[in-house]
């Protein structure tokens, strides 16, 4: 625009601007939706579309305002987002929010009803594969048990002997000093 435009034009079209930024967010919060983030990788959205919101308002500045950026024109862009936040978008968030949860709901039954079958099968074969494993751990377990019966059982070995009661020790420090008598 190369001729004069009014101060009431300039802030009406920064309203505009600032209700379609509003529009522009919309994907992200249906991206957030649908794929929880990180609140790092929010931030990083956010200052991206900031970004993308600065240089779209510098623009306008520049073709509106004559090369003069105002306050104003940031004040007028903010209650533009702000109106249109609290009356269209919260309609848009409630209808697409229904939609994507009716949408995961559908979803997650379709899932079950088909990966029930399959899921039952792979059960079934985990379970036949997993039983030859299952009956050797059985059997080295039995042979393990049968030659820890095979110990000495003298009263002279120390090693196996449940009975210390022969013994006379003194503890000094962290050492066990003393003699150790004949175990009955």
């Amino acid at each position: 625009m190369n001729e004069e435009t009014s101060l009431m034009w300039q802030i009406a079209c920064f309203c505009v601007c600032g209700a379609l930024l509003g529009v522009l967010y919309e994907p992200l919060r249906i991206l957030r939706l649908i794929i929880p983030h990180h609140s790092f990788i929010t931030g990083v959205e956010d200052t991206v579309y900031l970004s993308l919101c600065g240089v779209v308002l510098f623009g306008l500045s520049m073709e509106t305002g004559n090369g003069n950026f105002r306050l104003s024109y940031l004040l007028a862009a903010f209650v533009g987002g702000v109106v249109y936040f609290l009356t269209v978008g919260r309609l848009i968030k409630i209808i697409y929010s229904a939609v994507i949860k009716t949408v995961f709901k559908a979803v997650k039954l379709i899932g079950r009803k088909l990966l029930r079958p399959v899921i039952r099968c792979f059960v079934s074969i985990a379970h036949k594969l997993i039983l030859p494993f299952v009956k050797l751990y059985e059997n080295i377990d039995a042979k393990m048990k049968k030659h820890k019966a095979d110990l000495k059982t003298s009263p002279e070995m120390l090693y196996n002997n449940t009975n210390n009661h022969g013994r006379n020790e003194m503890s000094v420090g962290n050492r066990i000093e003393g003699k150790i008598g004949k175990i009955q």
